[in-house]
């Protein structure tokens, strides 16, 4: 594994390490980098409410800003249906329940690896 991918890899179980802390309903990560140079993973997370997933966002943010890491780029966090975090290698996206399956973002991706982790332990 090449130095980029390590710290990429690192950078994602700290990613899910601090969702998870907020226990979400779902985490899925999908290895988009193999199909598409926009990003190398998105990191799938639902959550059952406005609230839950401000909070999910807002430790993940702080946590990341601790570890020298700031998010790039963030929208949606006011409607809190869909808050989409930008690391560049890695793009999070928390959605509350109505909104994950309406856009059903692994069938659009449908040739990315998938791995659904387990959640709130």
């Amino acid at each position: 594994m090449t130095k980029e991918k390590t710290k990429n890899r690192d950078m994602l179980e700290k990613i899910i390490t601090y969702a998870n802390e907020k226990k979400p309903d779902l985490i899925k990560i999908m290895n988009v980098g193999k199909i598409t140079s926009l990003t190398d993973y998105f990191v799938i997370i639902k959550g059952s409410s406005n609230i839950h997933l401000r909070s999910i966002a807002d430790n993940i943010k702080k946590k990341m800003k601790e570890n020298g890491q700031n998010v790039w780029h963030m929208e949606g966090y006011e409607n809190a249906k869909w808050i989409l975090m930008d690391y560049v290698d890695i793009v999070i996206h928390i959605f509350d329940e109505e909104t994950y399956y309406y856009y059903d973002i692994e069938s659009l991706w449908g040739n990315a690896e998938v791995e659904t982790l387990k959640t709130g332990e």
